[in-house]
């Protein structure tokens, strides 16, 4: 396996990652907000927006 290869594995690895913290987030404020249907989308964003402001820190 090339070095492209392997980066290439690594940032997927790193990128299901992010997606399952983003996931594990946006769960809990689903829960946090008394688990009201219909706000999927704006649950992912605020858990997106959350974990960038940590990375941004």
């Amino acid at each position: 396996m090339s070095n492209g290869s392997n980066k290439t594995a690594e940032q997927l690895l790193q990128q299901k990652e992010r997606e399952e913290q983003i996931r594990l987030t946006a769960y809990q404020l689903w829960e946090a907000k008394g688990k009201q249907h219909g706000a999927d989308k704006e649950d992912w964003a605020e858990a997106e927006d959350s974990l960038n402001e940590n990375i941004e820190d």
